[in-house]
């Protein structure tokens, strides 16, 4: 028995260990979920196509992945658990193990804060689907809209964490989708387009600006693209026709990816830069669907005082000492 509880406790040291160590990320990389080994597992390429690597080797159906802003972890939707829930694994794909421990319920749709610190979710629970927060560990779970006659979804941080854009779906009628902001300080609320036919999905922030990418259904046009917007509801621009889904921004707010059916194939991921609409084709075996483009933390020009404070400590000591000699 003794044995046991020292070999449980090296286990859990050791993990400790494995997950504070884990290598961030040192280039930019989109991270996706793809079907082509007979099963949904998330895979991590480089933003031009090249180097496609798998993660995840589970009988379940992992999908939805998200690289934390620091480039180690990677949150992600699987339902190796028996219900869909969040998991984290490290980037490389070690150290798989569910957000929120034995408290499993149905939760989809995770998002990143900027800062790293919190997630934001959308979960299955009294007798609808709201958008919850959540520290990065699990805890201090809070509500950010619980609806009685309708849906929320596809949550998506501001660039500075103050706000959150998700869709509110069935409000006004069975088929409608508005995209809404809600305020976290403050908890004011508003709707992108509120005069307009609500068919809108998927609101995705740019990572720098206000700016909002989404995918909009137009009836009388008969059409669904992906649009771009200002967080105002200025500059509204079409960008991708056809039926073109999930999109997220590349870190530079220059481009973006997308999924879209390909004739004779399955979903593929592309890429579109904003400023010419050039299109490039990511992916091209299996059906694969968008999850999110990382780009490491700059560093900052100008040294810290704290950092110069300790090298020039350093090189005082080091003198004091040459010319004791």
């Amino acid at each position: 028995m003794k044995l046991r509880r020292i070999f449980i406790t090296c286990c859990l040291i050791f993990g400790l260990l494995c997950s504070a160590s884990a290598k961030p990320l040192s280039k930019e990389k989109i991270v996706f979920s793809s079907n082509r080994d007979g099963n949904w597992e998330i895979y991590i390429m480089n933003p031009d196509g090249t180097r496609q690597e798998r993660l995840t080797y589970d009988r379940a159906v992992d999908c939805e992945p998200v690289i934390s802003p620091r480039g180690d972890r990677i949150l992600f939707t699987s339902n190796r658990g028996g219900t869909r829930d969040l998991y984290l694994m490290d980037v490389d794909g070690r150290n798989v193990r569910p957000l929120f421990g034995v408290s499993e319920a149905y939760r989809t749709e995770p998002a990143w804060s900027p800062d790293g610190k919190r997630i934001a979710y959308s979960q299955r629970a009294f007798g609808g689907i709201n958008i919850y927060t959540a520290k990065a560990d699990g805890t201090e779970i809070k509500p950010i809209e619980r609806l009685k006659s309708a849906h929320s979804g596809y949550p998506s941080w501001s660039s500075d964490g103050t706000e959150i854009a998700f869709v509110v779906a069935d409000e006004i009628h069975w088929a409608s989708r508005q995209i809404r902001f809600s305020n976290l300080e403050t908890d004011d609320q508003e709707t992108l387009f509120p005069d307009d036919f609500p068919r809108m999905f998927q609101p995705a922030y740019a990572s720098v600006g206000d700016k909002i990418a989404f995918v909009w259904f137009r009836p009388a046009e008969k059409q669904q693209s992906i649009f771009v917007v200002n967080r105002d509801g200025s500059y509204l621009r079409r960008i991708k026709s056809l039926v073109a889904t999930y999109p997220a921004w590349a870190p530079s707010g220059d481009e973006l990816i997308y999924t879209e059916g390909v004739i004779g194939s399955n979903s593929q991921i592309f890429k579109v830069n904003l400023t010419n609409l050039k299109l490039t084709q990511l992916t091209d075996d299996g059906s694969n669907y968008c999850g999110n483009w990382f780009s490491p933390p700059q560093l900052p020009v100008s040294p810290s005082l704290s950092l110069l404070s300790t090298l020039w400590g350093d090189v005082k000591i080091q003198v004091v000492s040459e010319e004791k000699k």
